[in-house]
């Protein structure tokens, strides 16, 4: 009969049960040890503060609650003491359910994990994923422009850049004129230290083909100031770029103020020169004597 039960198919093999049983003990076990939850998603800013709510049931006392990162301590409570020193740059809260989390840079984003158990339940584990993004605020767009007037093909280059920002953003522009322009080069620099990028982009435009054009650019919603370029004889800036006609301009207002003194000064010679050439009569004196003589 044994030796038959070992042939039948439809006999279970005694070792083949004790580890399907096993099996099953282990998932019903695990599935009763850890609940989890749905995850949580928080942002914070590179120097700011974020807050940590773990969900705990209110009605329920929780024996600890631990915020880690994988199997990482954060901070939390026990109602004995957490022999595991907790980062510098958190604190638990009074109600024994809040961590706060300050001086945030961008190490700080990733997954972390709320770990409760509660008291009516000797075994149960409750985990809540959070998902912690740190962002960082761009710097306000600067503009810089070169402008170039060579063999009378007068065309300008206007440089966006900004910085210190996460995550990488491209720079945008918003242009409006008839000029002809286009995006020559745009690229996303990230500091290996800090991991904060800087983002720029250069745009060509040609001048040959209307009158001004006001353009601008931005990242997000920080928008860079409004200016205007292709504007021949006015330039937006000296510091930005020079203008020829400008500089003709000034040559000519120099050239006519040197004529004018350099005249002034022909003429104040020529009089002293004519002053000189008229020759001095001398004059007779009057003799009162003879005169009176020559009465009598």
């Amino acid at each position: 009969m044994d030796t038959a039960s070992r042939c039948d198919p439809h006999f279970p093999n005694p070792r083949l049960s004790f580890w399907l049983s096993a099996l099953v003990l282990t998932m019903t076990w695990s599935s009763s040890v850890t609940e989890s939850a749905a995850p949580i998603q928080l942002r914070g800013e590179v120097g700011g503060k974020v807050t940590f709510r773990c969900p705990v049931a209110k009605q329920r006392t929780h024996i600890f609650l631990y915020l880690q990162r994988g199997d990482i301590f954060v901070n939390g409570y026990h109602v004995k003491n957490i022999s595991r020193p907790p980062w510098e740059n958190t604190r638990v809260d009074d109600d024994k359910t809040t961590i706060h989390m300050y001086n945030l840079d961008m190490s700080h984003s990733g997954d972390y994990r709320c770990v409760i158990r509660y008291s009516d339940s000797a075994t149960q584990v409750v985990e809540t994923t959070i998902h912690l993004a740190v962002t960082a605020t761009y710097s306000k767009p600067a503009l810089t422009v070169q402008c170039s007037d060579e063999n009378r093909h007068f065309s300008c280059q206007v440089t966006c850049a900004s910085h210190g920002g996460y995550p990488g953003t491209e720079v945008m522009w918003n242009v409006s004129g008839s000029q002809m322009w286009k995006v020559v080069n745009s690229s996303e620099m990230s500091n290996p230290n800090t991991m904060l990028v800087s983002s720029s982009s250069t745009t060509y435009i040609n001048c040959s083909n209307g009158g001004p054009m006001s353009l601008s650019c931005f990242l997000g919603n920080i928008t860079s100031d409004t200016i205007r370029v292709c504007e021949r004889g006015k330039p937006k800036d000296p510091s930005d770029y020079t203008n020829p006609y400008v500089i003709l301009a000034i040559c000519a207002v120099v050239v006519v103020s040197v004529l004018a003194v350099l005249l002034l000064w022909w003429k104040h010679k020529e009089g002293q020169t004519r002053s000189e050439d008229i020759p001095l009569r001398e004059v007779e004196p009057l003799n009162e004597n003879k005169e009176g003589i020559d009465a009598s």
